[in-house]
């Protein structure tokens, strides 16, 4: 069975996280977050920042990691010059009313408004303005991670746009504090 639209879960909705009252828990799709020289000393940040408030579907994000890390193997000779991070990570449960679903459902029952549904996926909650995944390299490949960021920005709702940031000595640090939150 496919997946609904993405437009149907875009919105943020009010947070479903209470495992204990779940039977069936789906998982989530990624289960990497960081991969390269966690610590490496780079001189780019090329980041993916959300323009809006949008729930992102664990699906979108796995596939924005693995985009990238295709593209990053290819370009890039070995691990050691690139630091990548997927940011959030998809707490939020996403619910599915089955009767809206099936086959012929031109018209909807009355009877079951709000309808609690059934467990279907997971989503990341992102506020505007924050990081959803950066990709930390030296100058020589600067183009490489703006390229990649691009082919990310694809698989990710329309609402984000890319930064790239220069490290110096006082961001590096200030950086790598951050990183564990």
């Amino acid at each position: 069975m496919s997946l609904r639209p993405a437009r149907n879960y875009r919105a943020l909705q009010r947070p479903y996280t209470r495992k204990e009252y779940i039977k069936s828990l789906p998982y989530s799709k990624i289960n990497k977050f960081d991969h390269g020289n966690v610590h490496g000393d780079f001189d780019y940040e090329v980041r993916l920042v959300a323009d809006a408030s949008f729930q992102v579907r664990s699906n979108s994000l796995e596939a924005a990691r693995m985009t990238i890390l295709a593209q990053l193997r290819k370009k890039i000779p070995s691990d050691d010059y690139y630091f990548f991070k997927v940011v959030p990570y998809p707490h939020h449960i996403l619910r599915k009313h089955a009767m809206a679903g099936v086959h012929k459902a031109e018209r909807l029952q009355k009877g079951m408004r709000l309808a609690y549904g059934k467990p279907d996926g997971r989503a990341a909650q992102i506020r505007r303005g924050s990081t959803i995944l950066f990709l930390r390299v030296n100058e020589e490949y600067l183009d490489v991670a703006r390229y990649c960021i691009k082919l990310a920005k694809l698989k990710i709702p329309h609402m984000t746009r890319m930064e790239v940031v220069r490290l110096n000595g006082e961001n590096k640090a200030q950086g790598q504090g951050q990183e564990g939150a």
